[in-house]
């Protein structure tokens, strides 16, 4: 009950502490070290960004991939779906539960595709943390 009440406030709080519900960079690197917690990671990505017709080859839900390779792989659908058009980029985002207001923070900067991808495998780590602890 009390875990529920801490998440109740973290999704009451503004945007500006979203990065406060992802799973900290320590944590990330801690559940890494558990190949089924980075297969289970990857399966998620593929599913939220399947949702937005952005396909990844079948090896990248098989095989595990280091931190680097999966922002990698992230980095390349992020720049397709910026050729296709901004709606489909915010679609993507809000799917993967990215709010607008962060997204648009970090816009204007030189490596925005590098931030926007840490930021979605972590929100996606912290979807699989989740589930694991609960």
């Amino acid at each position: 009950m009390l875990f529920l009440k801490k998440i109740l406030i973290l999704v009451l709080e503004s945007d500006n502490n979203y990065l406060n519900i992802l799973i900290s960079n320590s944590e990330l690197q801690n559940q890494f070290q558990v190949a089924d917690f980075v297969l289970k990671t990857q399966k998620q990505i593929v599913k939220d960004f399947y949702s937005s017709s952005l396909y990844f080859d079948e090896k990248f839900e098989e095989i595990e991939l280091s931190k680097n390779e999966i922002l990698e792989h992230i980095q390349c659908k992020l720049e397709e779906i910026i050729q296709i058009g901004e709606t489909q980029l915010l679609q993507l985002l809000y799917q993967i539960d990215i709010p607008q207001s962060t997204f648009l923070e970090h816009i204007g900067e030189g490596n925005f595709i590098e931030k926007l991808s840490d930021l979605i495998l972590r929100r996606e780590a912290y979807k699989v943390y989740l589930r694991t602890m609960f």
